[in-house]
């Protein structure tokens, strides 16, 4: 049947559309071309413009359309906003932004900007009132209350409406259930209130029935503090256990449920559970799907195959997607393939295909399982191509919904329901701070240059491109861009040619991290870990224990060995490490499943460690070969002089347990790719690993009498390893007591020690991280926990000490504590464990002194048990995570190395007090600071005297190439490990000059 006017069968073949990238037939397209004008000629009739006229009475949207630069420094004042307590901090936020290079402010508001005394408050209440009214346009109200005027306004308008709850990042027990209690008042609520309103036909049913008048969108994020793909079931069961009485009371009073749908990660994690609600609630069940994932087809065809085998009937709403800047960059920093369709045409064109498959499959019955489609979208291109594919399947036109944003394209929405068709907005309720999040996203997705909204409802649009084919590649277009990557690593042909002898032609990339979201990387995971038992590694004598004596022969077969080593092509011996570095990437998760076992790392932090191995060894390779290529110094005719490198001799490597095989491979493989020999000593704590890496670069072709391996204690051959004058340079990382013992030792020089010798000591960080006014709360205390007790606080660049600004203190402590209680503790086995145990008794004795001396310091804020019986199953004592507040610069805690879960919280009156406490200790490894002001950003970056400073994330993790990792002060001396100059250390500079001149003759001239 003809929607819109009737047209004879034979303009309406039986052509398929298919998953793949097939061009539509026709008459589809002929037929979507035709609706689609129709439409947009009824929405240009509405006077306006495609968001709500209240949204362009503030003129400086209008200006932030034609100037990119100012429109993101406003978006970005209007991020930070909420957390701006008073006028004049409103007004110095504004002017740090808006004066940021390049960025032209409208003529209005140059003299606010400029503004001082009375006259600047007014300036700062005004700005602050147009953002409240901007934010009205898009957010309902803060509660169900405050958006019922809203949502009877659009029943009157013949629309329906589905609310969601906006807010922070549950991180917590206490946040989740608040929003629970939250999703529990609107879905009993509502309903009794809508129950009362006027009949509305168009809304009420489709063409199986009638539908329920109030609708709630959840996001699963919201609804456990352990929502995590890597424990899937573990998730599932937590976000159950929320969502069971809210849908248990959906059921009863007729609500309909949308599970929404977040980051990519969340995606099979979200679908699984809304499988499992299906199966065990009775509720009206939606499921938002987004076009712009690459597996979009794949996504819909398995939805209708698994509702028509259950025989269960649920919604889909079929979205483009709002996270496609961040899909982008996550993948590209974690090196991932994206996940998201490169252009904009690509997610247009799945988008079409999908809605094609689920109207083609579309329940006929009532009792009959399937999909009913609700289009997401303000593109009438998609919405026109949608209603072709219903008369091309006899399908009445409430078959499906349309809907949209809450303050977007109402004049669309005008045209949508005088056509006849269900229309239903999308409304976000909450308060000013979590909503400003989805302002800013609504606000950037809507105004930017590839907007429908922003293009559609333009009178002076070309329709052709309005509504051209997403199917057919626009010329210009490079062809491959619909092409998925290839599922093999492009660079395993790169290390192929690198192991031939290339490696100074090829970028180092770094090894990816396992994306534990992707089920078979956590079975195979979970699979290596089971059968991984370290003491049996030690009971096959790859582990024995070296003697002093060992030592001593150790010593002089490398000090024999190292002329030839020396000699021996840099291009060879870097080619024996890439090698290794392969057999690394082949035993990835066998590797990693020693330091779970061993060290008690988890699995993330173990995998994490696995690929900094793999990492050094390509990035050293790479540097050794243009390092030991002789460089020519000056241009001058006559006179040839080069500069060039070579090796020490024998360099002894005391590594440490907490990254017992990146650091102990970045140290030994620096040495080696030099053309050192090299004595390992790695912690007597973790001599498994560290065995696994000396048999890879053994069988990679180093030889054994260049590489001696010696697990002992550091008493029984650490006086050869330092003080033999043999050893000509000592790289040891580790606790500064220790160091310092190094670096006194290594200074006293016998009279048959023919050099000087040199010491890498890289030792401890007592690390800070500020929080100012304007930080992004849920960023700050994500990022502040998992640098203060990831790996349980044993890394030497952890956050042990944070100092929060007055006006923000309370609330980032309240957010910390319950953030923190929401970690598991547990078994480092257990993908769902997040904290796992202390390395030894020893050190868990000396954190729990630490811990004493705080809570006579200070205030003890939390101190979290541990299961009982789990230090005996683990095998390893365990110390939990402690917060203390209340903490001041003086105190034994704030200065002293804890390394361990102990987190001191400090009050700071200004950004300057801040700066002040941060480099009030002797340790400048690692700080960081969580605010939204430019101006802010870089003070800290000239002001806090620390060797890696982050900004807006977590002070730990530092990758190799990338942000080359290394303190001074008494954090350690030397280069940084990572970076270009490291190796520096393990060579000497050697320069000839040669005179080129032959009587009177100069090469080069004439």
């Amino acid at each position: 049947m003809a929607l819109f006017r009737k047209k004879t069968k034979k303009e309406h073949p039986s052509a398929t559309i298919s998953t793949t990238h097939a061009t539509p037939s026709l008459a589809i397209e002929a037929r979507t071309q035709e609706i689609g004008r129709e439409m947009l000629n009824a929405t240009l009739d509405n006077k306006g413009g495609f968001l709500s006229s209240q949204f362009w009475q503030d003129k400086s949207m209008d200006w932030a359309m034609k100037d990119e630069a100012f429109k993101v420094q406003l978006f970005r004042f209007v991020d930070a906003f909420p957390m701006l307590s008073t006028p004049a901090m409103v007004h110095d936020h504004l002017v740090d932004y808006l004066s940021q290079p390049g960025v032209t402010t409208p003529p209005g508001m140059s003299a606010g900007l400029k503004a001082a005394g009375f006259a600047k408050g007014v300036f700062s209440k005004t700005v602050a009132s147009q953002i409240t009214k901007t934010a009205q346009n898009f957010i309902a109200g803060t509660n169900a209350d405050e958006a019922v005027p809203n949502l009877q306004k659009l029943w009157k308008q013949q629309t329906g409406f589905t609310v969601d709850l906006l807010g922070e990042a549950c991180l917590s027990h206490d946040e989740v259930e608040a929003y629970q209690k939250r999703y529990l008042d609107l879905v009993g609520t509502l309903p009794d209130v809508v129950g009362g309103w006027k009949e509305c036909p168009l809304i009420e049913s489709d063409h199986l029935g009638p539908l329920p008048r109030t609708n709630v969108s959840i996001k699963i994020s919201s609804l456990s503090e352990r929502c995590d793909p890597i424990d899937c079931e573990g998730s599932i069961a937590s976000i159950m256990d929320t969502l069971t009485p809210i849908l248990e009371l959906a059921g009863r009073k007729n609500v309909g449920i949308t599970f929404d749908v977040e980051q990519f990660e969340l995606k099979e994690l979200t679908f699984e559970l809304f499988r499992r609600c299906c199966e065990k609630f009775d509720f009206e069940a939606s499921l938002a799907v987004q076009s712009y994932l690459k597996c979009g087809d794949e996504d819909a065809e398995q939805l209708i195959r698994w509702a028509k085998t259950t025989g269960r009937q649920i919604g889909v709403r079929l979205i483009k997607g709002a996270y496609w800047d961040y899909e982008v960059v996550h993948a590209e920093q974690m090196g991932w393939p994206a996940p998201v369709w490169p252009r904009k045409r690509l997610t247009d064109a799945c988008f079409e295909r999908m809605a094609a498959r689920f109207v083609e499959e579309m329940p006929r019955k009532k009792d009959e399982g399937g999909v009913k489609l609700m289009l997401g979208s303000h593109n009438l291109r998609s919405i026109a191509w949608t209603l072709a594919q219903l008369e091309k399947h006899e399908l009445p036109l409430n078959a499906i919904e349309t809907q949209k944003l809450f303050g977007m394209g109402d004049e669309l929405k005008a045209a949508l329901v005088e056509k006849g068709l269900r229309v239903r907005e999308y409304i976000p309720v909450g308060e000013m701070i979590p909503g400003m999040a989805y302002l800013v996203r609504r606000l950037l997705e809507n105004t930017s240059n590839e907007s429908w909204l922003r293009a559609g409802f333009n009178k002076d649009s070309d329709p052709e491109l309005l509504f051209a084919t997403p199917h057919v590649p626009p010329a210009g277009e490079p062809a491959d861009l619909e092409a998925d990557l290839p599922t093999s690593d492009p660079r395993r042909h790169k290390l192929s040619a690198a192991v031939e002898g290339v490696a100074d032609s090829l970028p180092m990339e770094n090894e990816p991290l396992r994306d534990f979201a992707i089920p078979e990387n956590r079975e195979n995971f979970a699979a290596t870990v089971e059968k991984t038992e370290v003491a049996r590694l030690g009971q096959e004598g790859a582990v024995t224990v070296a003697t002093a004596e060992d030592a001593q022969q150790a010593l002089t077969a490398a000090d024999a060995a190292f002329p030839a080593w020396r000699d021996t092509p840099v291009r060879e011996r870097v080619a024996m490490i890439l090698r290794a570095a392969e057999t690394m990437r082949r035993e990835r998760d066998k590797l990693s499943a020693i330091m779970v076992r061993e060290a008690g790392k988890t699995w993330r932090e173990a995998d994490a460690d696995t690929c900094e191995a793999i990492d050094f060894c390509e990035f050293y390779a790479r540097e050794a070969v243009q390092l030991f290529e002789p460089q020519r110094l000056g241009q001058f005719i006559g006179e040839l002089n080069h500069q060039w490198y070579e090796p020490l001799g024998v360099v002894s490597v005391i590594s440490p347990w907490n990254f017992p095989l990146a650091i102990t491979a970045g140290m030994a493989v620096a040495a080696l790719a030099t053309g050192n020999t090299v004595l390992l000593k790695p912690s007597s704590q973790t001599r498994a690993i560290a065995s696994e890496l000396c048999k890879a670069l053994h069988d990679a072709g180093v030889p054994r009498d260049v590489l001696h391996f010696l697990p002992s204690s550091g008493g029984t051959v650490g006086d050869v390893m330092v003080a033999d004058p043999r050893v000509a340079m000592i790289a040891f990382t580790g606790s500064r007591e220790v160091g310092l013992h190094i670096w006194q030792t290594a200074g006293n020089t016998p009279p048959d020690q023919p050099f000087l010798k040199r010491v890498v000591c890289e030792m401890g960080g007592k690390n800070a991280t500020i929080i100012d006014s304007s930080a992004d709360l849920d960023e700050a205390v994500v990022g502040v926990r998992a640098a203060a007790f990831g790996y349980c606080g044993q890394k030497c660049s952890a956050c042990s000490r944070v100092i929060v600004l007055d006006d923000i203190h309370e609330r980032f402590l309240e957010r910390i504590v319950g953030a923190t209680q929401a970690l598991v503790i547990g078994d480092p086995a257990n993908p769902a464990t997040d904290f796992g145990p202390i390395i030894d008794a020893s050190a868990a004795t000396t954190i729990e002194k630490y811990i004493e001396i705080g809570k006579k310091e200070a205030k003890l804020e939390l101190a979290m048990d541990v299961p009982a019986g789990l230090a005996q199953q683990v095998g390893m004592p365990y110390v939990a995570p402690h917060i203390f507040s209340e903490v001041t610069r003086e105190h034994t805690i704030a200065n002293e190395e804890i390394f361990g879960p102990v987190l001191a919280v400090i009050r700071a009156k200004s950004i300057e007090e801040a700066l002040a406490i941060g480099n009030s200790v002797d340790y400048k490894l690692t700080g960081g600071i969580y605010t939204r002001k430019p101006t802010t950003i870089e003070i800290v970056r000239e002001q806090l005297r620390v060797g890696n400073l982050y900004i807006n994330q977590k002070i730990t993790g530092a990758l190799v190439g990338r942000q080359p990792f290394g303190g001074f002060g008494m954090s350690g001396g030397g280069t940084k490990a990572g970076g270009a100059e490291y190796l520096l250390h393990f060579v000497n500079p050697r320069c000839c000059s040669e005179n080129t001149m032959r009587h009177g003759f100069a090469p080069g001239i004439g």
